[in-house]
């Protein structure tokens, strides 16, 4: 019978340490992509969870951290700043400043955010360098003339991808030359496929133009965020709804989205990529990035996921073979890892439940034993 009660007293131990935890998962504050003239700049969070996110769960970059975790290579964010405030991003980034909209900062978490102690989220690569460009207005509005503005501060501040993470609805000349000497000058600009909400999306630029590579947004269960809009031009995927990370005002943690999200996952895929192979060309890491992608439903290319969903941990150690269109030598079988649910309340109410059922347990325990106790019950023979 002792034994029988250390267990006991070992479940009730365990349900009331793990109640508090559920009653406390936390509820992220939102960052748009833009403000409306009604919004005030964002506010710092107070909000943090050790829990790992969905697509840190799906995508699993650490596996690639042993080969390359982005050190020695330089990712731009161009878009509506960088606030280098939260500890994830301290000291790695260059031309941080102040960020209203947040979302600048958001990419950049998701593609270099250190790890903590006790926290769950990290960036892709967070051995990466952060270079800042502002291409902006105060709300995160974007012109094409700005972005290419933009992406020839990246290229002449060394970056070797550029995330671009806001986007034109027009094309410009100038963007388009922007895009194309970037590549020249062995840096790789990769955007969002479209901007807009759902099914009203659009195709944006730089992404449309050839040497660009454009990211469609996922979400956890691997399906497109676009159900509409099919001449978009999308070179691959990568999970981009309902995103954690940092942003700006501190360490609090926010929650986010988009195909520029999705873009970052991107990136810093391609940082990783770069840390161990650090003589690909432009060309070869984009192709790379494609071919190493889980492929889509049935193998083919999709219209809403291009070549498919990125795989960190495959763009790193794939050996490729020269000529393009051939499938890549993949060190071990790779699958889709399964989806997960974005929300931390879903694992905390679990949590709860199995606690109230362990403690209620527990309690008619409590009065059954001393009751046949009492009545001398024994165990049938």
């Amino acid at each position: 019978m002792r034994n029988g009660a250390l267990v006991l007293t070992t479940l009730v131990a365990a349900s009331a340490l793990s109640a508090p935890a559920a009653v406390a998962a936390p509820e992220l504050p939102a960052i748009p992509q833009a403000l409306s003239s009604y919004d005030g700049c964002r506010s710092a969070s107070t909000v943090d969870t050790a829990e790992k996110p969905w697509a840190q769960a799906q995508l699993q970059p650490e596996r690639a951290w042993q080969h390359g975790n982005g050190t020695g290579v330089t990712v731009a964010v161009v878009g509506s700043g960088v606030d280098a405030t939260s500890s994830a991003l301290a000291g790695r980034v260059d031309g941080s400043g102040p960020d209203c909209v947040g979302y600048g900062t958001f990419v950049a978490g998701i593609i270099a955010a250190a790890p903590h102690p006790g926290g769950g989220f990290a960036g892709v690569a967070p051995g990466a360098r952060i270079l800042a460009v502002k291409a902006t207005d105060q709300r995160g509005n974007a012109t094409a003339d700005g972005l290419a503005n933009g992406i020839r501060t990246a290229v002449a501040g060394g970056a070797r991808v550029i995330s671009v993470a806001a986007a034109s609805t027009e094309p410009s000349d100038a963007l388009a030359a922007a895009v194309r000497d970037a590549a020249a000058a062995g840096a790789l600009v990769v955007a969002p496929a479209s901007t807009g909400d759902g099914d009203k999306a659009v195709q944006a630029f730089p992404a449309a133009y050839p040497e660009a590579l454009s990211v469609a947004a996922t979400a956890p269960d691997g399906s497109p965020t676009r159900s509409a809009q099919p001449q978009i031009k999308v070179d691959v995927a990568a999970p981009g709804a309902a995103m954690t990370g940092v942003g700006p005002g501190g360490n609090g943690l926010f929650i986010s989205g988009g195909d520029a999200v999705a873009a970052a996952q991107v990136s810093g895929t391609a940082a990783l990529a770069l840390s161990y192979r650090p003589h690909l060309t432009t060309e070869d890491l984009a192709r790379r990035l494609r071919d190493t992608a889980y492929p889509p439903p049935g193998g083919a290319p999709h219209s809403f996921l291009g070549s498919g969903v990125v795989d960190p941990a495959t763009a790193v150690t794939a050996e490729l073979p020269a000529a393009a269109g051939k499938p890549p030598t993949i060190p071990a079988a790779v699958h889709m890892p399964p989806a997960t649910d974005p929300t931390p309340s879903t694992t905390a109410a679990i949590l709860a439940t199995a606690a109230a059922l362990v403690i209620g347990a527990a309690a008619a325990l409590a009065v059954v034993i001393p009751r046949g106790r009492n009545r001398r019950w024994r165990a049938a023979p």
